[in-house]
């Protein structure tokens, strides 16, 4: 078999658009069609030709595929390098022990409970980013417009109570906004990096709070239902299948993955892994029902059941968690109007004093 000539453009090409929903629709109708007896080669052909109407990426990877196929490659080896890492191994094992139906049946499965979350967390974000940006429009209005005004009728220095804390936040923000607004950039760059790359000790801690908890919500997820998939289509979850997820997992990920692989190694079942692990991950409850499920017959095959029904529990959760997040904020506008209100009425107070 011809080496394969790497080509970095389009291997970022191929991860911009055979993202989930791409390779959901791709194995969906993979299924589809070889259900109806079309062999492999002509499903892809015929997927091919549709993707060209609006593609030119993904019609080279499929051809790619078809021709890596003909020369004898394993169907999961040739997608090994642009799905994850639990897909491949599914796909992989599904086309050496002929359940390449079931195979992509539970890896498209897999992405749609994975969209859920992942949904869920974007929808709720939403609503506390506009809040957030209200808020932020509102200092910024106040301070460079309507403080300003009232500063020209009355001197600052003569402003008392909460009106004079007002106006000297307001001319803090317009003589140093920009290193305020500087260090909250900095301060969000630091959360969002650290969420997959942090690994310490104390990061168990934080994990119980938002935003952390809500990527360990996404992280377990995603995980949870990767080991469910391989689990029901028959692959043994031991520490070469797990070794294999975590070489292309972020340091988060790997580490528990890490801190799991040598209980499974000793042969303790998925759940007894999981809390000996000592990450709580993917959380304390799941755990718990996989050490009392993973001693029943049938295991394998629940698992999918066990997980989609602790998946719909964390959209709720998600919710829940933002509603929190929304309520603070939503105090905060309302500490900030209110002390735009009683810093006002006090000026007016003291115009009118001064008119008398």
């Amino acid at each position: 078999m011809k080496k394969k000539k790497n080509d970095p453009l389009f291997d970022l090409s191929v991860k911009y658009e055979f993202n989930g929903d791409e390779r959901q629709r791709f194995y969906t109708k993979l299924v589809q069609l070889l259900e109806n007896g079309v062999s492999l080669d002509t499903a892809l052909a015929q997927i091919e030709k549709i993707a060209g109407r609006k593609s030119r990426t993904l019609p080279k990877l499929y051809r790619r595929w078809r021709n890596e196929i003909a020369e004898g490659t394993n169907f999961g080896t040739c997608l090994s390098p642009y799905v994850p890492s639990s897909e491949a191994i599914l796909l992989e094992t599904g086309a050496n022990s002929g359940k390449i139906l079931k195979s992509l049946q539970n890896a498209a499965e897999s992405i749609e409970n994975q969209s859920k979350v992942k949904k869920a967390i974007v929808g709720a974000a939403a609503y506390p980013a506009v809040l957030t940006a209200m808020l932020i429009a509102a200092m910024v209005l106040s301070s460079y417009k309507v403080i300003p005004t009232f500063e020209q009728i009355i001197p600052v220095e003569q402003w008392q109570g909460i009106a004079y804390g007002v106006a000297i936040a307001a001319r803090f923000i317009r003589e140093d906004g920009m290193y305020l607004l500087g260090g909250i950039g900095l301060a969000i760059t630091i959360v969002v990096v650290s969420m997959p790359r942090w690994c310490s000790p104390i990061r168990v801690y934080f994990d119980r709070y938002v935003p952390w908890s809500i990527y360990k919500m996404w992280q377990g997820s995603a995980f949870l239902l990767s080991v469910a998939s391989m689990m029901s289509a028959g692959i043994k979850i031991d520490e070469v299948s797990l070794a294999r997820i975590s070489r292309q997992s972020e340091p988060y990920l790997r580490q528990r993955i890490k801190g799991m692989l040598k209980y499974i190694a000793s042969g303790e079942n998925l759940g007894d892994a999981l809390y000996n692990a000592g990450y709580d991950f993917p959380d304390a409850e799941i755990i718990g029902d996989l050490q009392i499920y993973a001693r029943l017959r049938g295991f394998d095959q629940n698992l999918i059941r066990i997980t989609r029904i602790w998946i719909d529990g964390l959209v709720d959760r998600v919710n829940v968690a933002m509603k929190i997040v929304n309520f603070v904020i939503l105090v905060l506008i309302a500490v900030v109007i209110g002390c735009l209100i009683m810093s006002f009425y006090s000026v007016f107070q003291q115009i009118q004093n001064q008119q008398k």
